[in-house]
């Protein structure tokens, strides 16, 4: 039942109920409090109005003989002039010689209480239960002239008659306690809905369930993930993240990242929102591909969040992509290609051109033969080798012609410089260079004769590798703000879905400590050259 209702109606059921129940204990110990006050107040008052008696002439000498009934009538007066319940006094033996009940005159008075003012002459106050029923006392001892103990004063107000002065506070109490019950509940009901607004509508169960879920989601995710808030602090790392930076769960959450990741920059992502895609950065040792985003919620920045991976699993998968990509391209280029061949070849046959067929067989074996041949002895790298073969392939199909020089050369590359990073550069570059020349030919007469040609130089001397590409395009402008071609989405062509080749070749020449050089060729056209040095730099 009490599952059933939401959590908003249960948080204002608890906030109510506690108020109530802090309340009504608050008024019972004012209640309480008032009652001892008036105890103590009607007590004192009855101690002064006896000690006053004990002390009075006329006292004295009335507990050394018989009062008459005129005394007794003063005292009835006296008594009620007060608002007291009764004023009496005894003689030595504790015996009445004052009472408002003429008839309890003579008799012992009641209570028990007495000893201490007969015997030993104290004033005190007192509770006791007496004939006239349960009261506040005050008692004093009666001294005569030689300060002999003669007698005793008592004074007493009924508790009974007291209750009714204290109940007109407990029911202002009552009413008050009501009243801030009631405003409890006007603010519990708004803080409730202020709460539950807070945390997106869900009910309690609904969080635990989701906690549960993304805490197995983010376990069984291959991909390392860490989150902070706003104050830098970690608040949640992975079992992927924790084994791929080597740090242990239980120890660095609730930390500042700071102490944990010092080489991290995280922390501003909340302070600049920027948003972090495919970025390369290196933490506790490891180089990592990383997404990384500041965390909304209600248009405020609450903490930042990062999944990553380690750079050299994305490189085998790009590694493998690069190759799956560029056989297919070959095949492609190939299989359009042999297929205008074969097309040939079979009109020919039909003309009965036997001997033009075997020349035409002849040279295309030829050209395969020589260009493989070259490329293995140029080009050591086979996935760069093979890069270089498929798009030879595809400048054939554009009606373009991909020309390696012939001092080209390219040994083994250096242990820290990856074969896809080299793949991913020159491909760019030669894509980029065929665009530019294929663009250019439009505006040619389609009678032209000859292909329009793409350099490609590759060399390995000194202590740099260097790869260059020089294209028959129209060239870069005057205008032209060659800096920012390197960023993202950054082009000079005007359809959409381009600037993203050069703004890849810079990052990976960055990475790598190299330089860019992009100028205009001596005759037309563009060169682009990349240096990327053989060492290793820190």
């Amino acid at each position: 039942m009490w599952t059933k209702l939401s959590f908003r109606k249960r948080l204002l059921i608890v906030m109510t109920l506690s108020g109530l129940i802090e309340l009504l204990i608050l008024a019972g110990a004012g209640f309480m409090y008032i009652k001892s006050s008036q105890e103590q107040e009607m007590g004192e008052k009855a101690l002064g109005v006896a000690t006053f008696l004990a002390k009075s002439p006329n006292v004295i000498d009335l507990i050394q003989r018989h009062p008459t009934d005129d005394e007794q009538e003063r005292f009835s007066k006296l008594t009620h002039l007060i608002g007291a319940a009764f004023i009496v006094v005894g003689d030595h033996k504790g015996t009445r010689i004052i009472h408002p009940i003429a008839e309890r005159v003579g008799k012992p008075m009641k209570g028990g209480d007495n000893e201490k003012a007969l015997v030993y002459g104290e004033s005190y106050v007192s509770f006791a239960q007496g004939s006239m029923g349960y009261s506040v006392r005050g008692k004093t001892a009666v001294f005569n002239e030689a300060g002999e103990i003669i007698g005793v004063v008592s004074v007493g107000y009924l508790l009974d008659r007291l209750q009714d002065r204290i109940e007109p506070y407990l029911a202002f109490l009552i009413t008050m306690a009501l009243l801030v019950v009631a405003a409890n509940a006007v603010l519990s009901n708004y803080a409730s809905r202020r709460f539950q607004k807070a945390i997106l509508g869900f009910e309690p169960e609904e969080i635990g369930r989701l906690y549960v879920e993304l805490d197995v989601t983010m376990g069984t995710v291959k991909e390392g993930i860490l989150s902070i808030d706003s104050k830098g602090v970690l608040r949640s790392i992975n079992t992927s993240a924790c084994q791929i930076l080597n740090l242990n769960k239980s120890e660095v959450v609730n930390r500042p990242l700071a102490d944990v990741l010092p080489e991290s920059d995280l922390a501003d992502l909340v302070t600049t929102e920027r948003v972090d895609n495919d970025v390369e950065i290196v933490l506790n040792g490891q180089r990592l591909i990383a997404n990384r985003s500041p965390i909304v919620v209600n248009d405020v920045v609450v903490g930042a969040v990062s999944s990553f991976r380690r750079r050299d699993e994305i490189n085998e998968l790009t590694e493998q992509l690069s190759k799956t990509k560029a056989y297919a391209e070959l095949l492609r280029s190939q299989t359009h290609e042999h297929r205008n061949k074969l097309n040939t070849i079979s009109g020919m046959v039909q003309l009965g051109e036997l001997e033009a067929v075997q020349t035409l067989i002849g040279q295309e074996t030829a050209h395969y033969q020589t260009l493989i041949q070259f490329l293995r002895e140029t080009v050591n790298d086979p996935l760069i080798a093979g890069m270089l073969l498929g798009k030879t392939e595809r400048a054939r199909e554009l009606g373009l012609e991909l020309y390696v020089e012939e001092g080209s050369r390219l040994q083994y590359l250096p242990e820290w410089i990856e074969s896809e990073d080299v793949v991913t550069l020159l491909g760019n570059l030669i894509d980029n260079a065929f665009d530019a020349t294929f663009n250019a030919m439009r505006g040619e007469s389609p009678f032209s004769s000859g292909r329009r040609q793409i350099e490609v130089s590759v060399s390995d001397y000194g202590k740099e590798i260097i790869l260059e590409v020089i294209d028959q395009g129209t060239g870069f402008s005057p205008s032209t703000d060659l800096k920012g071609l390197l960023e993202k989405g950054k082009t000079t062509k005007q359809s959409t879905g381009h600037g993203v080749g050069l703004y890849l070749v810079s990052k990976i020449t960055e990475r790598y400590f190299g330089e860019i050089d992009m100028v205009n060729n001596t005759k037309h056209g563009a060169r682009v050259t990349v240096y990327l040095p053989k060492e290793e730099m820190q």
